[in-house]
């Protein structure tokens, strides 16, 4: 089976980027669904429709779809169909297996092997804290597709779809979606920040999407707003999920000809017709070198693409600036902070926050609400910086913040909530601007941190900040929260 032509890639509708919200047209309306724990990530699905009957209809399918998927792709699942056939050698594969196989190869061709699935146990290797990973030999041999159906790795291999299996399902759950019914207008399906957008969007200019620098902090506006039809979009790149290899942060994607991680590229954005397209083509991109993958991306129909080089250099592909819309601006609730604002000051302030979602042993385990906002000295709000958890529902889960000042201005969900994270490492940036856009003093501020589980505890912290000079404190960790990080002082 021949597997290099791109436009055969391309036709097969077999990512800090989400769906910013917008107003829907009256005929029809935007129902917005959230899922944690979907592919070790969370799945947020944006459905057109004139009824919520008929959205849940499209949700559910794309879900069933979803769930169908992950025991056939997951290298993380011992039970998975791709794991069986990593100790086997051979599996009589199902066809979404082969696809996605089939695929692989066909990228790893067309990319001249900056692209491949056959990195799986220097990877593994690798994240397992071996820095002796890249010595694990390469392998040249090719997978066998039987005319039988049964499909053979190479001695010595272990595959890894992980580069375009997410892709792959975002695609086949979007098609599920649409199937679902005849009256679903448009779609909009995100597993982690990989997407793929179809049909009617909520507004005549297109899907609204944002594009998250690399290690841009977790209650940031994304760094791009791209407007997007009938496309899809995928990110890869250095960040939070980077590996912690002898003490030092090392990339999660390798380069097949060294299998060392990659340092030369920091970020690769790539939108696509599809989101196998998209998502195989940011993993090669972060190993190829920015002039060649911008040059296939320019000779490859319906790709774009945004590298940005580990000394923060941009390369962007020939009709990359097209997608891109101005940056929105936050929005505020001036109106309860104005009684609290403080002086403009000549100086900005600036503080930067890690903090971590801790790993517990709860059974069922829900990742945790956490709420983060800033005080004056008399406690009264300067600026909420982080609400994990939008929806209304959950935020008096918090009610410290909720009583004292979230149900005042129950809007903050809009600008700053974002959906609950995952046990990991992650950032918080505040500018030293008050809920009005106004600098802060320089002075003495309260750092309030709330974290409330479902099915679990509570837990709230406060810490004392001085922003006339620069300094660095800490929290250790406590119950429901992790320890936490802090840098501030004068920007």
């Amino acid at each position: 089976m021949s597997r290099s032509p791109l436009p055969w890639l391309l036709a097969s509708a077999a990512v800090s980027a989400a769906a910013l919200a917008e107003p829907a047209a009256a005929e029809a309306g935007t129902f917005r669904f959230h899922v944690d724990h979907v592919l070790g990530t969370s799945l947020d699905l944006a459905v057109i429709a004139p009824d919520e009957a008929t959205a849940l209809m499209a949700f559910t399918a794309a879900r069933r779809e979803i769930d169908r998927l992950e025991p056939i792709l997951s290298a993380w699942r011992p039970d998975s169909e791709l794991s069986r056939l990593n100790r086997a050698g051979s599996v009589c594969a199902s066809a979404d297996l082969r696809a996605v196989l089939d695929q692989c190869e066909a990228w790893r061709a067309a990319t001249n092997g900056a692209f491949d699935c056959r990195l799986g146990e220097p990877l593994a290797r690798l994240r397992g804290g071996d820095s002796a990973a890249a010595a694990w030999p390469a392998t040249r041999q090719p997978i066998a597709f039987g005319t039988d159906g049964v499909i053979a790795r190479g001695e010595g291999q272990a595959l890894t779809v992980d580069g375009l299996a997410k892709g792959y399902v975002i695609d086949r759950a979007l098609e599920a979606a649409r199937r679902s019914g005849p009256h679903v207008q448009g779609l909009l399906v995100d597993i982690g920040g990989d997407l793929r957008c179809w049909g009617r969007a909520p507004s005549a200019e297109g899907w609204r999407v944002g594009v998250a620098a690399c290690g841009e902090a977790d209650n940031l506006v994304p760094a791009r707003q791209l407007r997007l039809a009938d496309r899809a979009l995928a990110v890869s790149g250095r960040g939070q999920r980077d590996l912690s290899v002898d003490g030092r942060r090392l990339a999660e994607t390798l380069d097949p000809a060294t299998r060392r991680p990659v340092t030369a590229v920091r970020s690769a954005a790539v939108t696509a017709p599809t989101a196998t397209c998209a998502d195989a083509l940011a993993t090669a991109f972060m190993v190829m070198a920015p002039r060649q993958a911008l040059a296939l991306a320019d000779r490859t129909p319906g790709v774009d693409a945004l590298i940005v080089a580990d000394d923060g250099t941009e390369h962007r592909s020939s009709g990359w600036s097209q997608l891109e819309q101005p940056r929105l601006v936050r929005a505020s609730f001036a109106a309860s902070a104005s009684a609290a604002a403080p002086a403009v000051a000549a100086k900005g302030l600036s503080l930067d926050i890690g903090y971590t979602v801790p790993r517990l042993d709860a059974e069922p385990y829900h990742a945790p609400y956490v709420v983060m906002w800033i005080t004056d000295a008399n406690r009264q709000l300067v600026r909420t910086l982080l609400v994990l958890g939008a929806k209304p529902k959950w935020a008096p889960e918090n009610y410290v913040w909720w009583r004292r000042y979230g149900r005042l201005a129950p809007q903050v969900l809009d600008t700053v909530g974002r959906p609950t994270r995952l046990p990991g490492r992650y950032t918080v940036h505040w500018d030293g601007k008050d809920e009005a856009g106004r600098p802060a003093a320089a002075g003495k501020y309260i750092l309030h941190i709330e974290s409330a589980r479902e099915k679990g505890g509570h837990t709230y912290q406060t810490i004392d900040l001085d922003f006339g000079a620069r300094g660095a404190k800490s929290l250790p960790a406590k119950d429901e929260m992790g320890p936490v990080d802090l840098r501030f002082g004068p920007a």
